[in-house]
């Protein structure tokens, strides 16, 4: 049977303006408004687990206003739904948002078909396995190991005895599922694919419970020290540009993307004036020593979420004038280019991805790839970071787009990479370090000299 609990050891307390002020140990503080005792007629009800249909008849408030009120309360966490036998405890379910799937009619008979839904995962979760929903993020805690059979069984359009037979506690963990819409009628696989759902809640506030950030410095890591292989750049004259520019509506309005290059490379000043427009340090800032939650940041061109800046350029170069060909990573701090790799093979391999994905027509002359430092964002962000991360790429691609625009240049963004190839061509660990976005960049056709 499915019952309501009260969650963990709590403490309510009645605050002067008629609320309830819900605390305990390892949770954030929940206020409640309660000027008519509702709330807290349904907290001592639950002074032991109860069904909710024996809390209906116990709160006598009306169906739908006390399923408002128990939703409310489940997903804040002042209480959870669960189910439990004569053995103990089957399975929990806990949730984070406030549009969580929640039916507590939802009755599943041993001869009815069902299966899993396309948006159900079986992971770990701080050591214990759980089945969480894509869409909301509700996680039922299987508390046997067992049980992770029956969610396996369910892969399949399946009777729900067989499935529920395959463990003890079976038959109540699927009803659990289905009350929190983990387990449904068989038919067709529709709507947006999983992994996509997935990321888009993990991306936005209010559809999930997003994870704190991860524990570590904010501070903007120091500058590297130089290496005798390290290609000093050529400094543009910004005051020149100043004066020399088109108009930031002409750029605007030329803007286009170019997939076909001429036939004399760009050149290495020419490289150069790119990387200093777009992604060199203009300036580093200290922490606010009167700010405890201050941290050291750098100001640079293109802006980054909480100017992270964990983004960093690496430049496949096939032809450049004045730069041999390689693979090179750039150094903002001294405006240089460090080399990573100058073997031919995984140069061959970026760029001939990059000229697939341009549908073959030119060859480019420059890859530029922009990499992510997982973890800078995550100290940060938590479950928010990757996509903090491609929004940043896509300003700093839009941001290469204008400069080359201003200069003269071809640039075309790719619509897709190959992260293995960048990994074996610069040596990083993509668990750690992995290219996000592409944008080649190269002269213009009749151009040549």
């Amino acid at each position: 049977m499915i019952t309501l609990r009260r969650g963990g050891e709590l403490t309510v307390t009645t605050t002067p303006s008629a609320d309830l002020l819900i605390t305990g140990p390892d949770r954030d503080p929940v206020a409640l408004h309660d000027a008519d005792g509702s709330v807290a007629a349904v907290l001592a009800a639950l002074h032991r687990p109860t069904p909710w249909q024996h809390l209906r008849e116990q709160v006598p408030l009306g169906a739908g206003r006390l399923d408002a009120l128990v939703r409310r309360l489940l997903v804040t966490g002042v209480i959870t739904l669960g189910c439990a036998d004569e053995h103990g405890d089957v399975a929990t379910a806990r949730f984070r948002s406030r549009l969580a799937v929640v039916r507590p009619d939802a009755d599943t008979t041993l001869e009815q078909a069902i299966q899993l839904s396309p948006y159900a995962l079986l992971r770990r979760l701080d050591g214990r396995a759980v089945v969480e929903s894509a869409h909301d993020g509700t996680a039922v805690e299987l508390h046997r190991p067992e049980l992770a059979a029956v969610v396996a069984g369910l892969c399949a359009p399946t009777v729900a005895a067989a499935a529920a037979g395959l463990a003890p506690g079976g038959e109540r963990l699927l009803r659990l599922l289905a009350a929190v819409g983990l387990v449904t009628a068989p038919g067709p696989e529709t709507g947006r694919a999983p992994h996509a759902v997935w990321t888009h809640t993990r991306s936005r506030n209010g559809l999930v419970e997003l994870r704190t950030a991860t524990p570590g410095a904010l501070d903007e890591p120091p500058a590297e020290p130089a290496a005798e292989t390290d290609i000093a750049l050529p400094v543009p004259d910004l005051a020149a540009l100043r004066h020399s520019d088109p108009t930031l509506a002409e750029v605007m309005e030329t803007r286009r993307s170019v997939r076909r290059f001429g036939g004399t490379p760009l050149t290495l000043p020419q490289l150069s004036e790119l990387l200093h427009r777009v992604a060199r340090i203009q300036q580093r800032l200290p922490a606010d020593p009167a700010d405890d939650r201050s941290y050291s940041f750098t100001l640079r061109p293109t802006p980054s979420a909480g100017a992270m800046h964990e983004l960093d350029y690496y430049l496949t170069v096939r032809a450049c004038q004045g730069l041999a060909p390689g693979v090179y990573r750039y150094r903002p701090d001294r405006h240089a280019l460090a080399v990573v790799n100058r073997d031919t093979v995984p140069l061959v391999r970026l760029i001939n991805a990059a000229y697939l994905a341009l549908n073959r027509v030119s060859v480019p002359q420059v890859l530029i790839s922009l990499a992510a430092r997982g973890d800078r964002t995550t100290r940060k962000y938590g479950d928010l970071a990757y996509s903090l991360t491609l929004r940043n790429a896509g300003v700093a691609l839009q941001s290469v787009y204008l400069a080359a625009t201003a200069m003269g240049l071809g640039a075309c963004a790719v619509g897709s990479g190959d992260a293995a190839d960048f990994a074996e061509a610069t040596g990083l660990d993509p668990a750690e370090v992995s290219a996000v976005a592409e944008i080649v960049i190269g002269s213009l056709p009749g151009e040549d000299v």
